[in-house]
């Protein structure tokens, strides 16, 4: 965790603290391999922006109690299964700065202990015999699916359009960051008036969290961001930094693009051919901007709510999601 959202987070750490305890004592296991893995990739730790939007929203709304710990923990779960997927699917080698699941135990485990989050996150939403909670999740989880597998089926495709982008990171990214808030109001029983408006809020941040995320990709150090550098272009993925280039770029440029995307490797000069190609055709400036816009619109989603230290929170979350190094 960076510390600008560390200092950002400050208020709530007791519920930080509780949070993180709860995520623990809850992904428990009769097989002690299964705990020694999930142990490792918890222990991995990540921002658990996630979790901590759920507790923040409740807490807003003036109730933060076991049950929204556990619906927290429950979303929290959800994003490392995927993230677990994910790495078996691009034969990631790293996640954030340390080996990767399925570069330390294989793919089989990796998918496997994936599955178990999945069903120990189903539990969770069950025990608390909500049905619309189980409907906002399943529709939350069945979109994230759509959106790996829609930006699969657009692997290396040149004709991948800024539509099919933002189509790709709603569904994959944007939708579970506002479930995590919905999933707040749900449990402090909020109106919809207020429920929807924390749901617009999240799927905004979310929106702006990918989008940072996409030119990161390109411009931070392995070190601070976690991740080997240049990854989406090595899986033929066209995030908005590369199709806004394409889009200006001359013939010769394009066809420059267009060979490092369908590549079977990617060396470190055709890697910075490319990185420049993007700076001079303000691709990284463009995705920037369209971020910001999106952290506007969540900042006025809240603007139903009054003044309090958790709105003040979430809009310095806002602020932080466009401008972390990681």
């Amino acid at each position: 965790m960076s510390e600008n959202l560390k200092e950002a987070l400050v208020p709530i750490k007791k519920e930080i603290d509780e949070l993180e305890i709860m995520l623990f004592e809850l992904i428990g296991s009769e097989v002690s391999f299964v705990r020694t893995v999930a142990d490792y990739i918890l222990k991995n730790g990540g921002k658990r922006l996630r979790p901590i939007l759920t507790v923040i929203c409740a807490k807003m709304a003036g109730c933060v109690d076991k049950s929204v710990y556990k619906m927290a923990a429950c979303i929290e779960y959800i994003h490392t299964a995927s993230l677990l997927h994910d790495d078996v699917i691009d034969n990631a080698m790293l996640r954030r700065g340390q080996p990767s699941t399925n570069a330390k135990w294989g793919n089989h485990i990796s998918v496997l202990v994936g599955d178990f989050f999945y069903s120990r996150a189903s539990q969770l939403m069950i025990d608390q015999k909500n049905l619309k909670i189980l409907d906002v999740v399943a529709k939350s989880t069945t979109a994230t699916t759509e959106g790996e597998i829609f930006e699969i089926m657009k692997s290396s495709d040149v004709t991948t359009t800024q539509e099919d982008y933002l189509k790709i990171i709603k569904n994959k990214t944007a939708h579970l960051f506002a479930t995590a808030c919905q999933i707040g109001g749900i449990m402090s029983g909020v109106s919809d008036y207020f429920e929807k408006s924390f749901q617009e809020y999240g799927l905004n941040l979310g929106m702006a969290f990918q989008l940072a995320d996409d030119v990161l990709d390109y411009t931070s150090s392995e070190d601070v961001f976690g991740k080997t550098k240049g990854v989406d272009l090595r899986e033929g993925k066209l995030t908005l930094p590369l199709i806004r280039s394409m889009g200006r770029a001359n013939e010769e440029e394009v066809q420059i693009l267009k060979n490092a995307i369908i590549a079977e490797s990617l060396d470190q000069e055709t890697f910075t051919q490319v990185k420049d190609l993007i700076i001079r055709y303000d691709g990284f400036k463009d995705t920037q901007e369209l971020a910001r816009d999106y952290i506007v619109r969540a900042k006025e989603s809240l603007s139903p709510f009054r003044a309090s230290l958790e709105k003040d929170i979430l809009l310095s979350l806002a602020d932080y999601v466009v401008h972390r190094e990681r």
